[in-house]
């Protein structure tokens, strides 16, 4: 960590308080520190001298207790990034002091191997059919346990179902990459699988090669080094397609992998195939509207939908209108709009279990959102928002399910048939 050029950073701060307005943290809280502004300045602090970076718990607790969803950033008038000073720190903790255990086991030992991600899957497949999870709902004090974060899962992995579902397109208009990640593969796997045929209904013919984890979860910890050596074999398995986009339906992996051409831009192997793989990278739903999806004709029940704005997809990804483009064109989907639809849901991947107790009560203001709305179908492009929604749902005994809007495009394709 540079820490001159940290503290360059923080200084552009004008201690405005415009973040207080948008921060989920500061909203639940009040506290101060709970905000940019505030975080900020105990960093400033600690980079100082004034306080030990290293050796005060309370500013770790701080600085880990952000959601890195942004919302500071694209309110803040003198552009200062938040996020960026967030992850230097921690960063320099993770080298300092080392992942936690809990992280290095989770981290390491399942998000950065397939093969132990897809055995979790397996075991998590026993615990729902075996009727084990229903044990677990039942019971009182168990029931906001984080096993209730897992979906119902496919029989499949997406990879698994590939055979089945992969086409090759006669004179096919597009040739695009698909980026499968850990997440849609082993839990969602409902998502990819829409995905793949949504793409293939509007004449693209589709690669999927081997992929590792993004890294996102490893980069929000602040563990570059394993976050490179994963953007490296992604970077290696994009390489040599002859492809016109990248396509991603997980608004987290899109952004981070994005964010490997400002990771790796002194890196002179993979500096500049990493900021040509970050130009190709591109979300399904802008791709789909981009290339003017056919729409469908299959009409579904009537339905309302309302739509919640992922933070990657939004402030990263640049993407708002195109999915309720994509919903709006449906038969029998009404989209009403939610209040504060662009808020972090308080999911932030791994943040729902590490930094639990805070990731609720943000939670809680979502639901109550979406409640308003008294739609029967929460549509987002995000699967950790999926997840935390989903269970927020079943937390405040809510009607109504989460799914990503190429879900539905693709059963309004599937109705036409």
């Amino acid at each position: 960590m540079n820490k001159e050029e940290v503290l360059k950073k923080i200084l552009n701060c004008n201690k405005c308080g415009l973040c207080q307005e948008v921060c989920p943290t500061y909203k639940i809280s009040g506290h101060e520190f709970a905000v940019a502004r505030g975080r900020l300045r105990l960093i400033r602090m600690a980079l100082e001298g004034e306080l030990d970076l290293n050796g005060e718990p309370e500013l770790e607790e701080f600085v880990n207790e952000c959601l890195l969803c942004k919302a500071c950033e694209v309110n803040c008038p003198s552009f200062v990034p938040v996020s960026q000073i967030i992850s230097e720190i921690r960063e320099n903790y993770t080298q300092v002091k080392g992942l936690p255990l809990t992280k290095r086991l989770m981290y390491w030992g399942v998000f950065s191997k397939n093969k132990n991600l897809n055995l979790i899957r397996k075991m998590a497949l026993i615990y729902q059919g075996t009727g084990a999870n229903r044990i677990v709902k039942g019971v009182k004090f168990l029931k906001k346990s984080p096993l209730n974060l897992l979906p119902k899962l496919t029989k499949k992995s997406v990879r698994e179902q590939l055979p089945e579902i992969l086409k090759e397109i006669a004179n096919p208009k597009h040739r695009v990459a698909y980026f499968l990640g850990c997440s849609v593969n082993n839990f969602f796997s409902e998502i990819g699988v829409a995905s793949i045929k949504v793409l293939q209904e509007n004449n693209c013919q589709v690669v999927i090669p081997e992929v590792s984890c993004c890294g996102a979860p490893h980069k929000s910890a602040g563990d570059r080094e394993e976050t490179i050596r994963l953007a490296k074999i992604n970077l290696r398995a994009f390489k040599d397609l002859d492809v016109e986009a990248i396509v991603v339906d997980c608004s987290t992996c899109g952004s981070v992998l994005m964010e490997y051409a400002e990771i790796l831009k002194d890196d002179q192997k993979y500096g500049e195939l990493a900021q040509n793989i970050a130009n190709l990278i591109t979300d399904i739903s802008a791709y789909l509207v981009k290339i003017d999806f056919r729409k469908p004709e299959g009409q579904l029940p009537l339905v309302r939908v309302t739509y919640h704005d992922p933070c990657h997809g939004i402030r990263s990804l640049k993407v708002q209108k195109e999915p309720r483009k994509i919903l709006e064109a449906i038969p029998g989907v009404k989209l009403v709009e939610m209040r504060d639809a662009a808020s972090c849901c308080g999911g932030a991947g791994s943040y729902s279990i590490f930094q639990a107790k805070t990731s609720k009560k943000v939670l809680k203001e979502k639901m109550a959102n979406y409640q308003e709305t008294e739609a029967d179908i929460l549509a987002t492009s995000c699967p950790a928002c999926t997840m935390q929604l989903g269970y927020g749902i079943e937390l405040a005994n809510l009607s109504g399910v989460v799914k990503h809007p190429v879900e539905l495009l693709a059963q309004a394709y599937e109705k036409e048939k």
